[in-house]
């Protein structure tokens, strides 16, 4: 999140010839799942930026109109989207948001799209599962946990 908040402050004064950092940064607005795992809330906090828990479908996964209308209600509220945080895999019962429709939008807006599959990212390396990775080509950043299934030490986290 941090390196997205640099990359939207810099595009932002680049787009407007100028700008005060702090008060760019008070218009900067980031968006979740509220399945989505507490750290990205609390990289929010540490990131000094606003955070929206978006709705999840029947299927607890974000889809992409639900993005769309948060997004085009702060643009007209004088906010600046930057960040998008999906998930492959929530901790409280695996269900995945819909990449497939966040990412196009993410790129019409201009907004910086992580993936976090700590939990269940680990799956994704076989060759069966490849199909749960839909959308996967949108995305700007994705991290998981290699201690949770493969035996790695505790608390190891990859980001690509």
């Amino acid at each position: 999140m941090l390196a997205a908040r640099s990359k939207a402050i810099s595009n932002y004064k680049r787009n407007n010839g100028s700008g005060d950092n702090y008060l760019i940064l008070s218009k900067l607005v980031a968006y979740t799942s509220k399945m989505a795992h507490s750290c990205v809330e609390k990289a929010a906090a540490i990131s000094l930026v606003k955070i929206r828990s978006l709705d999840y479908d029947e299927n607890y996964s974000l889809r992409g109109e639900t993005l769309r209308r948060a997004v085009e209600e702060d643009l007209s509220n004088g906010l600046l989207p930057f960040y998008a945080c999906g998930t492959f895999g929530t901790t409280c019962c695996c269900s995945y948001d819909n990449v497939a429709e966040l990412g196009p939008i993410c790129q019409a807006y201009g907004i910086y799209l992580h993936v976090d599959a700590a939990y269940a990212g680990n799956a994704l390396i076989c060759d069966e599962f490849r199909p749960l990775m839909g959308g996967i080509e949108f995305v700007d950043s994705f991290s998981y946990n290699p201690n949770k299934w493969m035996l790695v030490n505790f608390d190891c986290s990859c980001l690509w």
